[in-house]
């Protein structure tokens, strides 16, 4: 039985993905092995064997859960912002 991992695309420099998945582990892979249209900031999901092999060439591009932490990161932003008081850097 296989299960699926989200990896997030962290970079891409030379043909070569760096990937993050969900524990916050690095892999780099292949572009040659991921599908043609990634961009960085992407999320790939991805199918992981009972031994926890990723089938790279079965992976896809997870639009929604893309989109959701890009909302969930604009919104940490945002609260940030609203707690800083500012003025505490002089130059």
């Amino acid at each position: 039985m296989s299960t699926e991992q989200h990896y997030a695309v962290d970079r891409i420099r030379h043909r070569t993905a760096l990937l993050v998945d969900d524990e916050q582990r690095q892999t780099l892979v292949p572009t040659s092995r991921l599908p043609r249209d990634l961009a960085e900031g992407q999320v790939l999901l991805v199918p992981v064997d009972e031994a926890g092999t990723a089938d790279w060439g079965r992976a896809r591009i997870d639009e929604a859960e893309g989109e959701r932490r890009r909302v969930q990161a604009e919104q940490a932003i945002e609260e940030l912002k609203r707690r800083d008081p500012g003025g505490d850097v002089e130059l």
